[in-house]
C-alpha cells in the first residue's frame, strides 16, 4: 500500500481553488474591458491599410455571356405505347451446345467485319448457323 502525505488532498483542493478563484477574476476582467475603437478613430491604423484595387470597368452587352433560353412551354408527354402482345412467347435459338454456339458467332463476327451481312440479323444467321 502506498502511504500518502497527511493533509495532501486538502493542500490539492486549496491549490484547485486558487486556480479557479483567479481564472473567474480574469474572466470579470476581461468582461469589464472597454471594447477597441472602430479603425477609422484610429487614424495610424488607417494609414497602414493598403487602399483597394479598382474593380475592372462594366463589359458592353455586346460582349457579356449569353442568357439561356427562357423555357416556352413543358415538353409534350409521350404518346403512351400500345400495351404488349403476349400470347405467343418471344422467339428463341434452336437448342445447340456451348461450342457450336461459339462457332456460329465467330462466324458471324468474320461476316460482319468483311460487311457481308447483307441485311441478314444476328438472329437468322444464328437460326440457320445453329440447324445446320
Amino acid at each position: 500500500m502506498i502511504a500518502r502525505e497527511p493533509g495532501a488532498s486538502s493542500r490539492r483542493r486549496s491549490a484547485y481553488a486558487a486556480i479557479l478563484a483567479s481564472l473567474c477574476a480574469f474572466a470579470t476582467l476581461a468582461a469589464a474591458a472597454p471594447l477597441p475603437m472602430p479603425s477609422a478613430d484610429r487614424p495610424q491604423q488607417a494609414a497602414r491599410r493598403a487602399p483597394r484595387a479598382p474593380t475592372p470597368p462594366k463589359r458592353p452587352p455586346e460582349q457579356r455571356a449569353p442568357q439561356p433560353p427562357a423555357m416556352e412551354a413543358p415538353p409534350a408527354m409521350p404518346q403512351e405505347l400500345p400495351p404488349l402482345d403476349t400470347s405467343t412467347p418471344p422467339p428463341s435459338l434452336p437448342r445447340a451446345s456451348r461450342e457450336r454456339m461459339r462457332q456460329c458467332a465467330t462466324q458471324w463476327m468474320k461476316i460482319r467485319q468483311e460487311g457481308r451481312t447483307a441485311g441478314t440479323s444476328w438472329r437468322e444467321f444464328a437460326t440457320r448457323c445453329l440447324t445446320r
